[in-house]
């Protein structure tokens, strides 16, 4: 429900800001798809197939603590079947157990936060030359502002806007893409 009355109170917010420069000066908006335009990239598929090797690579690291942890718990559980271990062995091989639990849990985290520092430096030359292009697409277009149309699940900047303003095309062309 909040989403709802938040879209609108941003549009309102937006034009309000652009109000009152409208007399002054002619405000032009353009719009990309820039999730479209990144996918069209040819270095996209690059940064992908590199991020998915990192993240294997975490993923065995994972899979080998994961499996200490199941050989160490398979062991806990014959000692406590057999019946051959005192109270105090049984109850440090609890704490043993506990411990690696906390520790693949935390290591599940870094590993997550790793590949998403890892995804932003790959990407941030990328977005850093997509960004260029959407200014000088912007500069050369007399646009006064570029919004994002998003598809998909994510909630779009744009709602609707005239074909003509669609900068796509100019910037897939600015950044040597071709338009498939």
């Amino acid at each position: 429900m909040r989403h709802r009355t938040t879209i609108p109170l941003l549009t309102l917010i937006l034009v309000a800001a652009i109000a009152p420069r409208a007399g002054a000066d002619e405000i032009r908006i353009g719009y990309t798809n820039i999730e479209a335009v990144l996918a069209l990239l040819p270095d996209t598929a690059a940064i992908e197939q590199q991020l998915q090797t990192y993240e294997r690579q975490l993923s065995l690291d994972l899979e080998r603590k994961q499996e200490y942890a199941r050989v160490k718990m398979d062991e806990y559980l014959q000692h406590q079947q057999a019946g051959d271990l005192t109270a105090d062995a049984i109850s440090a091989l609890e704490q043993e157990l506990m411990q690696l639990d906390r520790d693949i849990q935390d290591s599940v985290a870094e590993a997550e936060h790793k590949l998403l520092v890892r995804r932003q430096e790959l990407l941030e030359p990328l977005l850093e030359r997509m960004q260029a292009a959407i200014d000088a697409v912007a500069q050369e277009g007399g646009y006064t502002y570029i919004l994002n149309q998003t598809t998909g699940g994510g909630v779009s900047t744009l709602l609707h806007g005239p074909e003509e303003d669609d900068i796509t095309a100019a910037l897939l062309a600015k950044l040597g893409v071709e338009i498939p």
